[in-house]
């Protein structure tokens, strides 16, 4: 179903060949009553031209055929046994399918031939995904479809109760699939994928089967314990932990209200039109460039601007993280869209400019310059016993925050307290150097 250098070939994936074919068509069915309706939503109809891209034993086509009108269909598959599957299900058939030994990589179709392209379930094995998707894209009518049905094992079959040991499980298949080439994981990266191959999104779905509707013996046969036992051959899952899934599994199906559920990815896209061409005014640095334009030929009447060189550093650190030309000291930082990311690259910019660590507790209490800069000076301000170090009202501030929520503990503020102590060394020195810079100034 995939690629000769893929991570799945079907006489080494599978214990029993067979099984394993079996198996593949009751995936497709798995899934076929959420699927079906979704392939509509997403333009399917009769009189289309469609490639089932690595359509293995022919299920999918099958269905199409059967349930579609007037379907121009073509079947793409790279490991021979299943070509030979595929075309002796439509040997004897009155539908007309075509079946092409071939890869998404090197398909060997005529270019811009189908109103639509399904993948499904074998991006997932592809060295390259990419290259896979773009090849692919080159078959695509100018107005044609791709739709890529993938999975993603840290999203896959769960159950009520639960089966402990699929998590291990899943990640033996992980590792033995990443160990040729696959990403099983691949699901979440499909808009991704769709972008880097130069395709459009248009749509990313979710398709969910469920014991109450397909009933348990449809999720039987289409996962079965060939590839577990496969799993355990090859090394990736322990013996003991196969035998405690099958028990753990059956003692789930003796309670009356079990549940077993298996979601899929699905990814749309197609290709460029002359509209979604990038219009370069609407570029990120443009548009930063003619915002800032705008900010700067309008008067804010709720503008106010920096009167201490605190204040000047913090709205220059604010204006940088949130990507706006200008701050004012009363504008607040989550009103202005800041958001928690942003607020811990502005606590990390504050260490290095002004050498102080502000918690984050205080950044979340005084959300203006105005404010933050009023209690950073606070804290620099040399105490009137003269000793070298005293818990500043930022700290303090930070502990009743935690005690009063909860959450403070006695060896993390004594460990703050001296990691501040620790800074406002590094401060003071900073600010005995910038007040040495300003007498030079003035005697000059």
């Amino acid at each position: 179903m995939t690629t000769t250098t893929g991570s799945y070939q079907v006489a080494e994936f599978a214990a029993n060949l067979p099984a394993e074919i079996r198996r593949l068509d009751a995936q497709v069915d798995l899934f076929w009553h959420a699927e079906k309706p979704l392939l509509i939503r997403h333009g399917l109809s009769g009189g289309m031209a469609v490639l089932d891209c690595g359509c293995g034993p022919g299920r999918l086509l099958e269905l199409f055929a059967n349930e579609f009108e007037q379907l121009s269909l073509t079947g793409l598959e790279i490991d021979p046994i299943l070509v030979d599957a595929c075309r002796s299900r439509f040997a004897n058939s009155d539908h007309q399918v075509e079946v092409h030994q071939g890869s998404a990589e090197n398909p060997g179709l005529g270019a811009s031939r189908f109103d639509l392209i399904v993948m499904r379930l074998v991006l997932e094995h592809v060295p390259d995904p990419v290259a896979a998707l773009r090849s692919l894209s080159g078959l695509l009518k100018p107005t044609g479809r791709i739709v890529i049905i993938a999975n993603d094992f840290e999203f896959h079959l769960r159950t009520s109760p639960s089966v402990e040991e699929l998590d291990p499980l899943y990640q033996a298949y992980c590792a033995s699939r990443r160990q040729d080439g696959g990403d099983p994981c691949i699901g979440r990266r499909l808009p991704v994928l769709f972008s880097q191959a130069g395709l459009i999104v248009e749509g990313f779905d979710m398709e969910v089967s469920h014991s109450k509707i397909v009933g348990d013996h449809a999720f039987f046969q289409a996962e079965g314990v060939g590839i577990p036992a496969q799993l355990v051959e090859s090394g990736f899952l322990d013996q003991q932990v196969f035998e405690n899934m099958i028990r753990s599994w059956k003692k789930m199906l003796k309670d009356p209200n079990h549940s077993i559920m298996r979601p899929l990815f699905v990814g749309v896209a197609r290709l460029p039109l002359d509209s979604d061409r990038v219009d370069v005014s609407t570029t990120p640095e443009n548009s930063q460039a003619s915002d800032g334009h705008r900010e700067q030929s309008q008067e804010n009447p709720d503008y106010v601007s920096a009167s201490t060189e605190t204040e000047e550093i913090l709205a220059k650190l604010w204006s940088s993280a949130m990507q706006l030309p200008k701050v004012g000291v009363r504008c607040n930082f989550f009103d202005l869209g800041g958001d928690s990311l942003m607020l811990e690259q502005l606590q990390s910019d504050v260490l290095d400019q002004l050498g102080i660590q502000v918690p984050m507790a205080v950044l979340f209490q005084y959300p203006t310059v105005e404010q933050l800069a009023g209690y950073l000076d606070t804290q620099n301000k040399p105490s009137d016993s003269g000793a070298e170090s005293k818990m500043t009202t930022v700290e303090q501030i930070a502990n009743e925050n935690e005690y009063e929520s909860g959450i403070g503990a006695g060896n993390h503020a004594a460990q703050e307290i001296n990691d501040n102590a620790a800074l406002k060394s590094k401060a003071e020195r900073r600010r005995e150097a910038l007040s040495n810079k300003k007498r030079r100034a003035e005697r000059g």
